[in-house]
């Protein structure tokens, strides 16, 4: 299996999360990592790791990546980079497929299970299990987890996509466009073979946890149990503190099995790669989601972004200073 993420020096301990995860899992596989940073280069090439190879963002970046990178925030650079990074692997490596896998997806099984229901199919993505009103905003399906084989309709839908976040790729609602993953609505009808991926344990979220019941090392939905896949660690913060390492979500509420099952195990993955690669000399990790009135800000903080004007402030000032989750440790 071949994936590839992109992430730099604030998120490193986010992508050798992921792929320690994945080495827990399979040990088919080999991640194609493009680091935006120098530092980030230099230590994961340090760390030799056996099924990774280690590409550096100066030596990809294309003449129309740089002229449009003034323009875009860290987060929006990113985000554009993406379908470039994907094609730029594919084609230096030759590879027969390729998936793409967000630098924060934390796997707790063989993902196997999802390249077993793509099949012959040229393209994959995932939906997000969100709302019909969150999903014409931000989209239906999810730039989490996106398969393309490397023929024909593949390379012309990813092309597309490369183009089209090229072309206009920012952190707002513009002419049915949000980032790089408003286009993926548009995958459907340029890619007569399109899987989506039926299987909702490959992308549990934050945002669509609540809509299954948890049965032990699976979710059911509609009667009928899946076993996880993947949980896509969105919106989570780690400090750590006199020895201990506290993870949390920013964002959304987690019950006390959602917090057993789904940050404790990734919180504990996260000290065992502090302790080993960084050098820290962690005891103990606690896990836990937002709290109380956090959590009241956060939900009228949505109700207010429904309003263009809160809108057009939000994501043309507010947010040109936002530089996500991540952390140098």
């Amino acid at each position: 299996m071949n994936f590839c993420t992109l992430f730099d020096s604030y998120y490193m301990l986010k992508g050798i999360s992921l792929y320690q995860s994945l080495e827990n899992v399979t040990d088919d596989f080999h991640l194609y990592v493009m680091a935006f940073d120098r530092e980030s280069y230099e230590k994961l090439k340090s760390f030799s790791f056996k099924h990774m190879s280690v590409e550096l963002l100066d030596d990809f970046e294309t003449p129309e990546l740089i002229k449009v990178k003034p323009t875009r925030t860290k987060a929006e650079y990113c985000w554009t980079c993406g379908p470039s990074v994907i094609w730029y692997f594919m084609k230096k490596y030759n590879l027969s497929d390729i998936t793409y896998l967000d630098s924060d997806l934390f796997f707790m099984a063989d993902p196997k299970v999802i390249y077993d229901e793509i099949g012959n199919s040229s393209v994959a993505i995932t939906e997000q299990g969100i709302s019909e009103e969150s999903a014409k905003q931000y989209g239906r399906y999810c730039v989490q987890y996106m398969y393309f084989k490397n023929d024909e309709e593949g390379c012309k839908t990813l092309a597309w996509w490369r183009d089209k976040c090229i072309e206009w790729c920012y952190q707002r609602f513009e002419d049915d466009r949000y980032g790089d993953q408003k286009y993926l609505d548009k995958f459907p009808s340029l890619s007569p073979s399109l899987c989506v991926i039926s299987n909702p344990s490959a992308g549990i979220a934050p945002w669509n946890m609540n809509r299954y019941k948890m049965n032990g090392n699976s979710i059911e939905l509609e009667g009928r149990e899946y076993p996880y896949v993947f949980y896509h660690m969105h919106g989570i913060t780690v400090d750590i503190k006199d020895s201990v390492l506290t993870m949390q979500s920013i964002h959304h509420k987690f019950s006390k099995e959602q917090v057993e099952t789904f940050l404790l195990p990734y919180a504990e993955l996260n000290l065992e790669v502090l302790n080993h690669f960084y050098g820290k000399k962690i005891t103990e990790c606690k896990a836990h989601g937002i709290h109380g009135m956090k959590s009241l800000e956060y939900t009228l903080r949505g109700y207010l972004r429904k309003n263009k004007f809160v809108q057009w402030i939000y994501f043309t000032i507010l947010n040109k200073t936002y530089q996500g989750h991540g952390k140098k440790f």
